[in-house]
């Protein structure tokens, strides 16, 4: 289904619109659910946001995930696949931005 924004007028509009920006913060009111496990996010869990498939997983959710990594991803599971492998790209990513910000200061004090 595809929405088209240029129909929508308010609340709809700045909720969709939102949503292609960030995720909508763990709240009450917005109920949040792990995509992976099914049961509802707890206040206080760690959890963590997939972009792919536009949902939160739970500690435990990527516990699971981490696990069938661990084992050598023997099954054939390609929702966790890529959940794995979108998170780590991000993992790198954020991991090379501080190197390079260690880097630069690196530079700044030995010139």
């Amino acid at each position: 289904m595809i929405i088209q924004t240029k129909e929508m007028n308010g609340p709809a509009r700045a909720a969709y619109m939102r949503s292609k920006r960030e995720p909508l913060p763990m709240t009450p009111s917005n109920e949040p659910w792990c995509y992976i496990t099914g049961k509802r996010i707890v206040d206080g869990d760690d959890a963590r946001f997939t972009y792919e498939f536009d949902a939160w997983v739970s500690t435990a959710g990527q516990n699971m995930i981490d696990e069938w990594v661990d084992q050598g991803m023997k099954t054939d599971n390609p929702e966790w696949e890529i959940i794995y492998r979108e998170w780590y790209a991000q993992d790198q990513a954020a991991t090379a931005k501080d190197a390079d910000q260690n880097n630069e200061e690196f530079r700044k004090w030995h010139k």
